[in-house]
C-alpha cells in the first residue's frame, strides 16, 4: 500500500464533510484473487453508475476479474506507448509500480483493454486528450453518445513519440487482449 492510500485515508478521517456521506475508504491490495471480495467487504451494489480503474500495472486484469458489480461507466488506464498492439503484459499478483524490469512494461494496450470491454458488455466512448484514460459506456445505456474506435484515441501526435517507447520491450511476454 503507498503513501497515498494510507494519506487519502488518514485526511479524510480528520476531514469533516458536512452534508454527505463520508466515503469508505480502505488501504488494501487489489489482485484477481480478492477483488470481488473486497467489493463485497465494501457493500459496493450489483449495479453502481461509475467505476475509475488506474492502478498502473493490472488495471486489465483486475476489471476482467470484477464481476460482483456492474458499473455502466467505466473508465481505466491503458497504456498507450503499446500503440496498436493487442497485448497485455501477463498479470502478476505482487506488481508493484514501477517495475523493476522495464518502467513501460506494465498494463494493456487501448485494443487489449477496448476487447475486454466488448466481452464484458461495453463500447468505448472517448478518452482524455491522450487516449490513454478510456471511457466506456456499457450497452444499451446512452444511445447519443456515439462509439469511437481505438485509432481515433490514439491520433494525438505525442502517441506518436511514447509509441517509441515500446520498442526496448517489444519483443517480451505479453498476452493477447
Amino acid at each position: 500500500m503507498g503513501r497515498t492510500s494510507r494519506g487519502a485515508v488518514h485526511f479524510t478521517k480528520r476531514t469533516p464533510t458536512p452534508g454527505f456521506t463520508r466515503p469508505n475508504l480502505s488501504a488494501r491490495w487489489l489482485r484477481e484473487e480478492n477483488i470481488n471480495q473486497l467489493l463485497l467487504e465494501a457493500a459496493v451494489p450489483p449495479e453502481i453508475d461509475f467505476m475509475s480503474i488506474d492502478i498502473d500495472g493490472n488495471d486489465y486484469w483486475i476489471w476482467d476479474a470484477i464481476s460482483v458489480t456492474v458499473p455502466k461507466v467505466v473508465i481505466i488506464e491503458t497504456h498507450i506507448e503499446f500503440g496498436a498492439n493487442n497485448i497485455v503484459v501477463p498479470y502478476d499478483k505482487d506488481y508493484v509500480y514501477p517495475p523493476a524490469s522495464h518502467p513501460e512494461y506494465h498494463g494493456a494496450s487501448p485494443i487489449a483493454m477496448e476487447r475486454l470491454a466488448r466481452r464484458k458488455g461495453y463500447r468505448l466512448v472517448g478518452a482524455n486528450r491522450y487516449g490513454f484514460n478510456t471511457i466506456y459506456v456499457r450497452d444499451g445505456l446512452a444511445p447519443m453518445l456515439p462509439s469511437v474506435s481505438v485509432e481515433s484515441i490514439l491520433s494525438h501526435p505525442r502517441n506518436n513519440e511514447r509509441a517509441t517507447l515500446f520498442e526496448p520491450i517489444k519483443d517480451w511476454k505479453y498476452e493477447q487482449g
